[in-house]
């Protein structure tokens, strides 16, 4: 990955890290549920993360080809934006959404790994993140 790349998502990045309120940015720690019950999370983050599920699906059986992965992770990064831009939840909620958005910024790095495998892997884990979200959050 060129550091052009890097520094682009890093600042394209930026903005929606501020939009987003709260000083917890830092190393994302387990999602935990209120109490044994799930988050209530506002309609946008749920639609976002129903985006995220659809680009997944809209892009299987092409994940073997390395600018395929790459289209991907664009859209699956600007879903990701998309979230925090629109993050309008405030306390233990919000701070256990970031818990379970933050570690999804890793996978989307292997997604465009030139390793196949480890691509692979990055695919499914995240399939799989996405799918546990209905787990925490309502």
């Amino acid at each position: 990955m060129s550091m052009k790349y890097v520094l682009f998502f890093a600042l394209l990045s930026l903005p929606f890290f501020q939009a987003c309120t709260g000083d917890h940015h830092g190393k994302a720690e387990s999602v935990q549920l209120d109490s044994g019950k799930r988050w209530v999370a506002n309609p946008e983050t749920t639609s976002g993360i129903a985006d995220m599920q659809a680009i997944l699906v809209k892009y299987e059986g092409q994940t073997t080809d390395v600018a395929s992965r790459k289209a991907m992770r664009v859209e699956l990064e600007t879903a990701f934006q998309g979230i925090f831009k629109q993050c309008t939840m405030k306390g233990p909620a919000h701070d256990q959404l970031h818990n379970y958005l933050l570690p999804m910024k890793a996978l989307f790095e292997k997604i465009e790994s030139d390793n196949n495998s480890e691509a692979e892997a990055a695919i499914s884990q995240l399939k799989q993140h996405l799918a546990n979200y209905q787990t925490f959050f309502q």
